[in-house]
C-alpha cells in the first residue's frame, strides 16, 4: 500500500507544451523536484481525440512510478482548490467555463445545451438543420 501512496502525487504545474500534450509539474513535497515532461491524460486518444491541458500554476494530480523522482508518469487530472469553485452546483450540468467567460453546458434535467461565447462563434459543417 505504501508504494501506491508513493505513486501519487500532488504538483504544481510548471510548464506546457501543447504540441505534444505534455507538462512540467514542480512537487513542493520533494523540494520543488520538477518533473521530466509528463503526459497528461486525455479522455480519448487514437480513432476519437480530445484535447485539454492544465494552465501554468495549476494544482495537478500524478501518476508516478513508485522509485522515479521526475521522469516518469503522468498527469492524471486537476481539481478545484484555494478560492476557485465549481462553475455549477448541479448534478445534472456538464459544464466547461473559460477565463475569459466563455461557457458551454448541458443540463440533462431541462435537456437545454447552453454556449455562451464571448468572441465570434464559427460553425462548419456540411448541413445545418434548424427546428
Amino acid at each position: 500500500m505504501s508504494d501506491i501512496k508513493s505513486m501519487v502525487r500532488y504538483g504544481i504545474v510548471s510548464a506546457v507544451y501543447p504540441e505534444r500534450a505534455t507538462a512540467r509539474v514542480a512537487f513542493a513535497d520533494r523540494d520543488n523536484l520538477v518533473s521530466a515532461e509528463l503526459p497528461v491524460l486525455q479522455s480519448f486518444g487514437l480513432k476519437n481525440r480530445s484535447y485539454r491541458l492544465p494552465d501554468i500554476g495549476e494544482s495537478v494530480v500524478c501518476l508516478c512510478p513508485a522509485n522515479d523522482d521526475s521522469n516518469g508518469g503522468f498527469v492524471i487530472g486537476s481539481f478545484y482548490h484555494d478560492n476557485a469553485e465549481p462553475p455549477t452546483k448541479s448534478h445534472d450540468v456538464s459544464m466547461m467555463k473559460f477565463s475569459d467567460g466563455t461557457s458551454l453546458s448541458y443540463d440533462r434535467a431541462s435537456h437545454e445545451l447552453k454556449i455562451e461565447v464571448k468572441g465570434r462563434l464559427r460553425i462548419k459543417a456540411e448541413r445545418v438543420d434548424i427546428n
